[in-house]
């Protein structure tokens, strides 16, 4: 085998006989080439050589379509950087597309694949394979043997002009966030990009590889799972079978479980464990809520002096009804040590003649230090009421609300579950009592019949963020 290397690449010493020998594995396999270029990082890394295997049957069109979900921080998004590399090493006159969520996170991507294909690294592996002095731009680059063009791609919503992947397209990470995934109307206009800019860009046996959080069986790694579009499904999920990290290298069991305990857990499961929303039921169950004695708050010292001490200060949000089947929601809450005490409760459908002299009178009588009013349809009109009438020095804050609202629901669900404490005696409290029911009957999916009780804790929950200086 020496005499092999030694004929092949004129080389007389040990060293270079290695040095020999790994660049020809890294030529032949995608995982030896990541050894190759960053073993620092990927031998601290070894789950990642499943996804390498899956992505070199794509190279060797053992499989044409491919899915990839990993926890975040994983090193998803860089392996997919060198695989475009190397793949283009390979194919130097064929076409690679990238899409993401953001044009900016594309440019990062265009970047990274180029800095690699300049790497000392890949010259080695691919000596022949260089950069075109003439056609190097970001938004879209070539080698000197392309057709057209290398690399190209664009963000969500953007336009690709003039290119085809040939060879490779690839989705990586199509939403933001959670909030951009649980969103029907970016769920929607991710859809038609993809389907108008992305899918007509693919010529004759192009492979698809498709990377991202499995957020939820509606978004486009979700769906194309339910309809078996995928030849293989690679998914690695933060904590195994036995609760053990995957990689001690991103987190430790320890680390991973702390987030666990500080997220809400469908969230947890989505991106995490990468496990779709719809995997669980109630989003509040009553057994996730913590409770404290009323007796607590309701035995405190009746003078102003004294509840202070009590007490660091008050809280409340009024979501006002908009139509006959919806409830007006004023959770009202004593703040103290960086714990909310949801103590008092108006929730009713009556009309707007009961529901402001009741929500003053509730004011008057606590006196909170803010009260901020959900001034969407009738909403404005009611704060403008409460502050002409008000008696005490409560300060009515009109806020108007822009993001969707299951998705701001979920996103603050588990601030609640740590942060806020219930009545135990909520039970024997007729409004309170329909307010719990309604919280704890709330669907992960959001399609729930009524939402104003979480809707309102929510809208307090960020409010609290904002006004209260805690220990969140």
């Amino acid at each position: 085998m020496a005499g092999v290397f030694r004929y092949l690449y004129n080389i007389t010493t040990a060293e270079q006989i290695i040095e020999s020998a790994k660049i020809e594995l890294s030529r032949r396999s995608f995982w030896q080439y990541c050894l190759y270029h960053d073993p620092e990082f990927f031998n601290t890394r070894s789950f990642l050589k499943q996804i390498a295997d899956g992505m070199q049957r794509v190279n060797d069109k053992e499989i044409n379509r491919l899915a990839v979900c990993m926890p975040p921080r994983a090193g998803k998004s860089y392996i997919t950087s060198v695989f475009c590399a190397w793949m283009l090493g390979h194919n130097p006159t064929e076409s690679v597309m990238r899409n993401c969520c953001t044009a900016r996170l594309y440019q990062k991507f265009s970047y990274d694949v180029r800095d690699i294909v300049k790497s000392d690294t890949f010259k080695k592996v691919f000596p022949l394979v260089t950069l075109s002095e003439d056609k190097s731009a970001v938004t879209g680059w070539n080698v000197k043997q392309a057709k057209q063009v290398s690399f190209f791609g664009a963000g969500v919503g953007g336009t690709i002009i003039g290119f085809g992947a040939s060879i490779l397209a690839l989705t990586d990470d199509l939403y933001k966030s959670m909030e951009d995934a649980l969103s029907e109307n970016t769920l929607e206009k991710t859809e038609r990009w993809k389907e108008s800019a992305h899918n007509s860009r693919l010529e004759q046996d192009c492979a698809s590889i498709d990377i991202g959080t499995r957020w939820t069986k509606k978004d486009e790694i979700g769906k194309n799972i339910e309809s078996g579009y995928y030849d293989e499904i690679i998914v690695v999920p933060a904590l195994d079978e036995n609760g053990e990290t995957f990689c001690e290298a991103v987190k430790t069991t320890e680390q991973y479980l702390q987030v666990k305990s500080e997220t809400e857990e469908s969230i947890w499961l989505a991106e995490y464990q990468q496990e779709p929303i719809e995997s669980k039921g109630i989003l509040f169950p009553a057994q996730d809520l913590q409770f404290y004695n009323p007796s607590f708050i309701d035995d405190a010292p009746g003078d102003k002096e004294g509840e202070q001490d009590f007490v660091e200060g008050k809280i409340g949000f009024i979501d006002t009804a908009e139509d006959g089947a919806d409830s007006l929601s004023f959770p009202l809450g004593w703040y103290k040590d960086g714990i909310i005490y949801i103590h008092e409760v108006i929730f009713t459908t009556e009309g707007v003649e009961v529901t402001i002299p009741r929500c003053l009178e509730l004011i008057d009588r606590i006196e909170p230090e803010y009260v901020r009013v959900e001034s969407n349809s009738g909403g404005k009109m009611f704060a403008r009421e409460l502050r002409e009438k008000l008696e005490g020095s409560t300060t009515i804050l009109p806020v108007a609300s822009t993001t969707n609202k299951h998705t701001r629901i979920m996103m603050q669900s588990a601030f609640i579950k740590k942060y806020f404490r219930f009545r135990e005696d909520w039970e024997t409290i007729p409004e309170y009592g329909r307010f719990m029911r309604e919280l704890t009957g709330y669907l992960k999916t959001g399609k729930a019949k009524h939402d104003d009780a979480p809707d309102a804790l929510t809208s307090l929950a960020m409010m609290v963020k904002r006004f209260v200086d805690g220990d969140f």
